[in-house]
């Protein structure tokens, strides 16, 4: 239960940076207080000063560079900037514990599940001079992970991380932090590398855990329609500063601050007046014709690699994409929609069927110098997407060297790919660690139409970028669509996005498709119970939204995605 007494309580905290012998302030004047089994969150785009605010509190702020110029952190009263490191460290996981965005990148590889976390329990042992034998440390460790509802404790404990789901990976994250009993959970970003059912499910597991376990919550996120399922007081942060703060209801009915606004009208309505319906300008003409694709791998084992089964990824998927479409491919990971991608990109050859562009099939088109510059694709994260060892201009110019360009005209073209994107021409000397997110992304988008492509593959190109980027990402590839007349294939789980960006949309469950039509039909009334499930799980940020989206409870999401998938059912 809340109650007022502050279990945390930052005051007037000024942070700065020193690098290369310039220091720059990042946080200025920060104040936040979080009661005894308060949900609080904070939130800002990427830059505005959220991590390291959260680095402070769990006390792994690197200094140097970082100094603390000022400022208090009270735990429970105790002031945590004068404590030693040892009083530091014996604070996290049994005062303080932490979700990290990422669960894979949180565990170790090669360790089995139960060794790490049976590490967690014996150094809380040795620190605090208790004595559990590996039998009670294993017993506590069982029923902490049945607390995240992972019911065979023991048979996790002896997996690695990669054999787990990522919702799986992401309960046992959260079971670690609650290992040794915290007071105040941090949840950086906990659904944001989740498909949107698993995120729900996490959502509603740590909104239980608050409740049950006595907790009080610190979300760490930019996706504003989390923090209205998860938060009771809301932290809004630019460049550094807390520019409002309020409950809840006060933040998203009424936000007071033009930065908290534009949060706000930033992130892509689901329903509502302020849905963005995507003219459809396609011509006639089919420009993409999938016939019954299907591609099944081979699952190998065993000492020699031997065949042991088969997985079909996908099955049996037909449609057709007409010149000017923005073709959406909906579905969560595992639903076949990227393995589709790759067979329209001549990545995998079909196991049968067949894919014909403009009339030619694939088969007579994979691997010339037409099909490449035909098709090309935006990938998910720019940052991996460039190479860190080269310039712009030199990572622009590769697919020109394939596609008869000179030297000079080399030059010319790149020049020409950056102001089509919307970036200075000195960029071109620059290395993409010197770049934002959605710069890095732009330059990816020119990359890809440096051979003047008609269809762009577009895959989760901005899942990796902010709300307030995002949208500048997407008002470029509206305006590149209408300059260069393309067809865009966008491929995502983010249904909202979709919902303001695509003319047509497919929906994919386990390598079938389930739904197809046009974006507005299938929102307005989704017929398979998958793309109902889909919709219904989607956190939203405002009550008008929450009431036009399908009504399924937790349990009737869980049999939909128990079952196995019928078009039409």
């Amino acid at each position: 239960m809340m109650t007022t007494t502050p279990i945390l309580d930052i005051d007037k905290l000024n942070i700065s940076f020193s690098t290369y012998g310039h220091k720059s302030h990042t946080l200025f004047d920060v104040s936040m207080t979080i009661n005894e089994g308060e949900r609080v969150a904070l939130i800002g785009q990427s830059g505005s000063g959220k991590t390291v605010t959260m680095r402070t509190i769990i006390g792994t702020l690197p200094m140097p560079p970082a100094t603390i110029e000022s400022g208090s952190i009270k735990y429970k009263g105790k002031e945590l900037l004068s404590l030693s490191k040892r009083e530091r460290d014996g604070l996290k996981g049994a005062g303080i514990s932490i979700i990290l965005q990422d669960p894979l990148l949180s565990f170790n590889p090669v360790l089995t599940i139960g060794k790490q976390m049976d590490d967690i329990v014996r150094f809380a042992d040795i620190r605090y001079g208790q004595n559990r034998s590996a039998d009670a440390r294993k017993k506590h460790i069982i029923e902490t992970l049945a607390k995240v509802q992972l019911a065979d404790g023991a048979q996790i404990m002896g997996s690695y991380p990669m054999m787990l789901s990522g919702g799986m990976r992401q309960r046992v994250l959260i079971a670690m932090a609650l290992l040794n009993k915290p007071k105040l959970l941090i949840a950086d970003e906990p659904g944001t590398a989740l498909d949107v059912t698993t995120q729900q499910e996490i959502l509603d597991l740590l909104n239980a855990l608050v409740r049950d376990e006595g907790l009080s919550l610190l979300l760490i996120t930019h996706n504003l329609g989390v923090v209205r399922e998860m938060a009771d007081r809301v932290y809004v942060m630019e460049r550094g500063h807390i520019v409002e703060t309020g409950t809840l209801e006060e933040v998203f009915s009424a936000p007071k601050h033009p930065y908290t606004i534009k949060l706000m009208e930033a992130v892509p309505p689901l329903y509502g007046s302020r849905v963005r319906d995507i003219e459809n300008k396609a011509d006639k003409n089919t420009e993409i014709k999938i016939s019954n694709i299907s591609k099944t791998f081979v699952r190998r084992g065993g000492l020699l690699n031997r065949p042991i089964g088969e997985v079909q990824a996908v099955k049996n998927v037909s449609l057709e994409i007409n010149r000017g479409d923005i073709f959406g491919i909906a579905g969560e990971s595992g639903s076949g929609k990227t393995t589709l991608a790759k067979m329209l990109l001549g990545l995998y050859g079909p196991t049968s069927g067949d894919i014909q562009f403009n009339g030619k099939s694939l088969n007579e088109l994979r691997g010339t110098v037409e099909f490449r510059k035909l098709v090309q694709i935006v990938y998910q994260n720019p940052g991996s997407s460039l190479n860190p060892k080269r310039t712009i201009a030199d990572q622009l110019a590769v697919p020109l060297h394939f596609t008869g360009y000179d030297k000079a005209q080399i030059k010319g073209r790149v020049a020409q790919l950056l102001d089509m994107v919307d970036l200075p021409a000195h960029y071109a000397s620059m290395y993409p660690h010197e770049l934002s997110g959605g710069q890095k992304q732009r330059v990816a988008i020119a990359r890809a139409l440096s051979v003047e492509p008609e269809i762009l593959v577009l895959d989760e190109p901005t899942s990796a970028l902010d709300v307030l980027v995002q949208n500048t990402v997407i008002e470029l590839l509206h305006r590149l669509r209408e300059e260069l007349n393309l067809t865009y294939v966008f491929i995502s789980h983010d249904l909202s996005l979709m919902r303001n960006f695509c003319n047509k949309i497919a929906v994919m469950f386990r390598g079938e498709m389930c739904e197809l039509g046009a974006t507005k039909d299938v929102f307005a009334n989704p017929q398979h119970n998958y793309t109902q499930a889909l919709i219904s799980s989607i956190p939203v940020i405002s009550a008008e939204e929450e009431n036009l989206k399908p009504k399924l409870t937790k349990q009737e999401r869980a049999a939909v995605l128990a079952t196995s998938t019928a078009l039409g059912k």
